[in-house]
């Protein structure tokens, strides 16, 4: 069931897609695999139950061995692309996304739509036969907590993406389920909140290293959690679940890496910083997340696309003094030669800002910057690689602790923790010459906006982190008029245009979509 033809409406959908590879977020879940899988027959044992939570965890990394769907690459341009951080040279949606002129046909917005809904159908699917099912009741609730984290992270990711969404916890009939009302996104939070507070109390803080080593822990459902509470401005009950958090921290549970590079080395696929994330094996289930974010004609990372690439205008913004601001690849000649008469690549040159005409015709300008955040050290250049693909990070943990304490304690709070991850990158802390330490909490909301994109770019954070700190409008605004086009983000923009397939069978959809489109 690896090429589900995804063409109708996704309530129409099988509600049950088990996928029949090797987990990409869950590498020691073995699914046990079935010629003829339905709902009739595949929830008669516990084995058929961890086969559905393999599944399950699947779907956030669809088509093992050619992913590149929702967290595998596609969730990017509902995130960090329509900011001032992505900027895309390729034709189609994703220049659209990078434009601000995208629309509601974006294949991004139906497919992200698409695998979102797949994993809480899965989810749905696996809660409701799992009660019929024998199976010791401590291992039951941890197994139910792990699908009620994953549902919990689909809602946050589909209201951040479009607000309020129909909300859905039962495996209804798909072809009885057209029209479901939108619920808003305070309705969906109480869902999530729910969902995730049974995660905390069923979930383990380490699993054995038999039973697997991606999966849901107590700690990636205190982030979920403390995030969705964020984005409410609810900090005070953010704080409880951040503060947990860094307890486990504290516990040895978590650590930060003393090299900020070292987290994304191929040969450092689970570092302690890691809190959740998708895991790939080259020969078992590799992702093509490098092919996308990787460089072009580049000597070291050959024939990669470079198709989410970061603006230069974001680049530019990164102190020299900022070791991050290296951690890109720019400046090299290339592996292919110029022409046929020579050895010689081309060179990648960044331009100076305003420079549009390159020094000589052995030399191209670069438009954008590939990051080497999914390729740095790796140790196969296949074209399905092994990349590690972070969700939750303890590095975005101590910046929202930062975030939190600002807005109950004030700037001084806050500065420790962003100084924190300031330091671990080489980057001067606040209160070094050259870098006032922000005195009020305005100056430490830009600090953060800023810090947060040096640190987190391409994580899938940008979008969200915008709008809770209040600066969507004004940061996208400005990143257009450094690329010499109109400011035509407004607030209407927060959330993208329902994708126009699901519209057309909802008339609330339909009405909101208007007002959605740039």
């Amino acid at each position: 069931m690896n090429n589900l033809n995804f063409k109708k409406p996704f309530l129409r959908l099988i509600l049950f897609a088990l996928i029949s590879g090797l987990s990409a977020a869950c590498t020691d879940l073995e699914p046990e695999l079935y010629s003829d899988l339905t709902t009739k027959n595949a929830y008669n044992s516990e084995s058929d139950i961890e086969a559905a939570l393999t599944g399950t965890y699947a779907s956030l990394n669809p088509y093992p061995g050619d992913a590149y769907l929702y967290y595998a690459g596609y969730l990017m341009m509902l995130t960090d692309y329509n900011t001032d951080i992505g900027f895309s040279t390729a034709a189609g949606d994703p220049t659209k996304h990078s434009n601000f002129t995208y629309d509601d046909n974006s294949r991004y917005l139906r497919l992200n739509w698409q695998n979102m809904y797949k994993v809480i159908s899965n989810a749905n699917m696996l809660l409701s036969k799992i009660s019929g099912i024998e199976i010791e009741e401590d291992k039951k609730n941890e197994i139910i907590a792990q699908a009620r984290f994953l549902r919990a992270l689909s809602y946050r990711d589909l209201t951040d993406s479009w607000g309020a969404v129909p909300l859905i916890t039962e495996p209804d009939n798909p072809t009885e389920s057209d029209n479901v009302p939108l619920s808003s996104v305070s309705e969906v939070d109480a869902q999530i909140i729910e969902d995730c507070e049974f995660a905390i109390s069923h979930l383990p803080e380490k699993w054995a290293p038999e039973l697997g080593i991606s999966r849901a822990t107590k700690g990636a459902a205190l982030t979920l959690l403390g995030k969705v509470y964020m984005r409410n401005h609810n900090y005070e009950k953010a704080k409880e679940y951040i503060d947990e958090v860094l307890d486990l921290r504290a516990k040895g549970v978590y650590s930060l890496n003393p090299d900020f590079k070292d987290e994304w080395s191929g040969d450092n696929k689970i570092d302690m910083g890691l809190i959740f994330g998708i895991l790939h094996e080259a020969a078992q289930n590799g992702g093509e997340i490098t092919n996308h974010f990787g460089p072009q004609d580049h000597p070291e990372i050959e024939n990669r696309w470079q198709y989410y690439a970061v603006s230069l205008p974001f680049w530019r913004k990164y102190s020299e003094m900022d070791p991050r601001k290296e951690f890109y690849y720019y400046n090299y000649e290339g592996a292919s030669p110029r022409d046929p008469n020579t050895s010689h690549g081309f060179y990648y040159m960044m331009p100076d800002i305003g420079q549009t005409v390159p020094p000589s015709d052995t030399v191209k300008l670069l438009r954008n910057v590939a990051t080497k955040k999914y390729s740095y050290e790796m140790i196969s250049d296949s074209y399905l690689d092994g990349r590690t693909i972070q969700i939750f990070r303890l590095a975005d943990v101590i910046l929202a602790k930062a975030e939190i304490e600002n807005e109950l304690n004030g700037p001084s709070a806050a500065l420790p923790y962003i100084n924190e991850i300031r330091t671990r990158a080489g980057a001067p802390a606040y209160g070094e010459s050259g870098f006032s330490i922000p005195t009020t909490k305005d100056e430490m909301v830009d600090a953060l906006v800023n810090e947060r994109g040096y640190e987190l770019v391409f994580e899938y954070k940008r979008k969200a982190d915008l709008i809770r700190l209040g600066k969507y409008v004004e940061v996208s605004n400005e990143y257009l008029k450094k690329r010499g086009m109109q400011p035509i983000v407004t607030d209407n923009l927060k959330y993208f245009p329902y994708p126009l397939e699901e519209a057309r069978n909802h008339k609330e959809m339909s009405a909101e979509n208007s007002s959605r489109i740039p």
